[in-house]
């Protein structure tokens, strides 16, 4: 009788720590944060001008296009949390390099055309040698800034700004900016009626900053 109980004792024991395991919720998985420690928190970070660059681009409308690279010297970037809280960088004017193939060596050379880049007719380089963009803010993926030019600031918008990450102690910064020469006095108009040159300048820029 004993033995009987013992049994069936053991029997309702087993029973219901089994029942007890089938209706236990499994632990959740642990969350990984695999966010890179460069978008995490503040981060002060240097613009490196030798791996960082700046597309332009002006038309002459209807007819053909001009489009180069100038070199970013130096700059800073501030993040907070993976966003952009401010930052600056400068342009050296008298890098200017034309990428395009529209020169002819007779009359329109491009050693031409860069040294009327250069001239009081546009950038006016002899007495301006260097451009500057300061990043005011910037707020889902549209940012404002002021840009320097030919010693003139104007605020201009940053359109499709992008970070990416390289790493954990650098990022790639990219945005678009299209300003009017006209306000910066780069006020040059084709002589010849059936040439308009347009007043928007594009930029496209690529930086890349470091801790």
């Amino acid at each position: 009788m004993k033995i009987n109980h013992i049994i069936l004792a053991s029997a309702f024991a087993f029973g219901s720590i089994a029942l007890t395991s089938c209706n236990e919720t499994p632990a959740p998985p642990a969350v990984v944060d695999n966010t890179p420690a460069i978008l995490k928190g503040d981060a002060a970070l240097k613009v490196d001008g030798a791996a960082s660059k700046l597309n332009w681009k002006g038309d002459m409308l209807g007819l053909y296009s001009h489009e180069g690279l100038i070199n970013i010297t130096n700059g800073s970037i501030m993040l907070k949390d993976g966003k952009i809280n401010g930052g600056n960088f400068t342009v050296d004017m008298n890098s200017i390099q034309p990428t395009d193939n529209g020169y002819d060596e007779a009359d329109h050379s491009k050693a031409n055309f860069i040294g009327h880049l250069s001239s009081n007719d546009f950038f006016d380089i002899a007495n301006n040698p260097t451009a500057t963009f300061a990043v005011n803010s910037v707020t889902n993926n549209v940012g404002k800034g002021t840009l320097t030019l030919r010693g003139i600031s104007n605020e201009e918008s940053i359109e499709d700004v992008t970070i990416t990450p390289e790493g954990d102690n650098a990022v790639r910064i990219t945005g678009t900016v299209k300003f009017d020469r006209k306000k910066y006095n780069v006020s040059f108009d084709m002589p010849v009626k059936d040439k308009v040159l347009s007043n928007d300048i594009t930029l496209k820029v690529d930086l890349l900053a470091k801790k």
